[in-house]
């Protein structure tokens, strides 16, 4: 199944207006797709992104599959389709210099939006992880955002709206895409918590129990860099090589760029995952020993290999979690992770 097809599937009422706006010549400018998978904000970007582009839709305003801009698009090789996404250590989307700005930065991706487009098709902005703005960003996209080059189409995506400015959400049309995506699934998720379950309830005062524990939990985030190209998997190669193959230096370069840029992104995902199952198993451990039952825990699958529960001391539950966020906090900073990982499971331990 097509992702376009997906997402009218999965969102069918939704998709109905946005292709009536379209077949009416109402179709908003600027949207902000909110949902908590980054999976389903990608896809209905896209499929957005042919509603907006596609130069010769169906009487129903629906993009028209066999149109080349429509299959351009869903191989991404549309020549103008813009994308940025937060890049670097800091997982930020920068404003960029006035004059000649860096690429990967708010001023460049506005730049190349204001090129005359070259395709036939109307011309498209993505942003991933939009709330990675910091003011100055969004200060500078604001008047685009408000009156966008002529025939193109701005979509902001985020999983976390409250983090932007009102300024910025109150000029994008919000569509809000409910998904029950389970936020801690990844490759390495049983491995960790089974390390936790060694860390926090078996491996206290024994230190080769600890020192076993640390070393799945080393292994399962070095596995993170693999995920994140699993992730992305071989989405641009088609485009790259056709860009080769037909001698467009350029174009084959802006790919290569997009395709690490994406592989930049769902690393930093992946850690947050990686991360998350450790922070929230705590939090689920910390809430046992207040006395919380079981049935009302936020995230039981995490424990649901534990039977019959294990119980802990409030003091020892507070500790656990307290180690746990200060991991997190650790973690912010440029530290090596494994010296991390070994430091928080020796505290557990010890």
């Amino acid at each position: 199944m097509s992702f376009s097809d997906e997402m009218k599937q999965r969102f069918p009422e939704l998709c109905r207006s946005l292709t009536a706006a379209k077949a009416k010549g109402r179709l908003a400018h600027s949207f902000m797709i909110i949902s908590e998978s980054e999976e389903t904000r990608r896809n209905f970007a896209l499929f957005l992104a042919q509603i907006a582009a596609c130069p010769v839709p169906l009487s129903s305003g629906e993009p028209d599959p066999d149109c080349p801009v429509c299959r351009a698009i869903a191989k991404g090789s549309y020549a103008d389709l813009h994308t940025l996404g937060p890049v670097g250590k800091m997982y930020q989307i920068r404003v960029g210099e006035l004059v000649n700005p860096e690429p990967n930065t708010i001023r460049a991706f506005m730049n190349a939006l204001y090129l005359t487009g070259s395709t036939g098709g109307g011309k498209v902005g993505i942003i991933s992880e939009a709330d990675r703005m910091n003011r100055e960003s969004q200060n500078a996209l604001l008047k685009t955002l408000e009156e966008p080059p002529r025939d193109t189409t701005l979509i902001l995506c985020t999983a976390n709206p409250g983090a932007l400015l009102a300024t910025t959400r109150s000029r994008c049309q919000q569509l809000r895409l409910p998904d029950q995506e389970k936020i801690f699934d990844f490759s390495g998720k049983k491995n960790v918590i089974a390390a936790m379950h060694e860390l926090v309830f078996n491996g206290i005062n024994d230190p080769a129990r600890a020192e076993s524990a640390a070393s799945m939990l080393i292994q399962a985030a070095e596995n993170i860099e693999k995920d994140a190209k699993d992730e992305v998997g071989d989405r641009f190669d088609e485009a790259i090589a056709a860009a080769e193959n037909v001698g467009d230096n350029a174009l084959r370069k802006r790919l290569e760029a997009r395709k690490n840029d994406e592989i930049s992104g769902a690393f930093m995902r992946c850690r947050a995952k990686f991360l998350g199952v450790i922070e929230a198993y705590c939090s689920q451990v910390f809430m046992l020993s207040c006395g919380v039952s079981p049935d009302a825990l936020p995230h039981p699958e995490l424990l649901e290999e534990l039977s019959p529960l294990p119980m802990t001391s409030a003091e020892r539950g507070e500790f656990v979690l307290k180690q746990a966020e200060e991991l997190c906090r650790t973690l912010n900073y440029n530290v090596n992770l494994e010296l991390a990982l070994r430091t928080f499971a020796l505290q557990l331990a010890l």
